[in-house]
């Protein structure tokens, strides 16, 4: 017997708290520390995260985006890269939005991306800057949902060359991508 095959169409927006980056899998228990969201300091200067996530269909990425916390200060970059690290689209250093608790919106030129794995980056230039995210240590988490960083990544490489992050409670920074599907 022949089951159907079920994708998932594209978010409208995905971050590093959607089911694409958390996994189908993930025990609806471990999410309740991703709940606590707030603005907070970029952990380093210039230290990129990447957050790995799936598409199970077509989309066309069309905007990248960035919750400016309490304190606008410095410069930001957000990335999409495919699973052999190589940088598809990048918003490229751009100064953070001087509107503050706000999503800055950093506009791409539409991107058609296959269904597959992926990585989104961030980064900050400065601990000054502030963003929305959340510092989780629940292990639960950390051993099905990885977090890479890169030291000195602004604007953001290509290609990315990260490791595991290295700090006990990995950064989730609020970062984003807005998806048209397509048909």
């Amino acid at each position: 017997m022949d089951f159907p095959i079920y994708k998932l169409p594209p978010p409208p927006v995905l971050t590093p708290f959607c089911i694409e980056s958390l996994g189908l899998f993930t025990p609806v228990a471990t999410l309740s520390p991703l709940g606590s969201i707030a603005s907070t300091a970029w952990p380093t200067n210039n230290l990129a995260f990447f957050y790995p996530f799936r598409l199970y269909d077509w989309a066309t990425a069309y905007q990248l985006l960035f919750w400016v916390g309490a304190t606008s200060s410095g410069n930001i970059d957000v990335g999409i890269y495919d699973s052999q690290l190589n940088l598809i689209v990048g918003a490229g250093s751009t100064a953070m939005s001087a509107t503050v608790n706000t999503v800055q919106e950093l506009n791409i030129a539409d991107t058609i991306l296959p269904p597959g794995d992926y990585l989104l980056g961030v980064v900050c230039s400065t601990t000054a800057g502030t963003v929305f995210g959340s510092i989780t240590a629940d292990e639960n988490i950390l051993s099905s949902v990885p977090v890479y960083e890169q030291a000195s990544a602004l604007p953001l490489p290509n290609p990315c060359v990260p490791v595991m992050a290295t700090g006990v409670n990995p950064f989730r920074a609020a970062c984003g991508i807005q998806f048209r599907s397509i048909f």
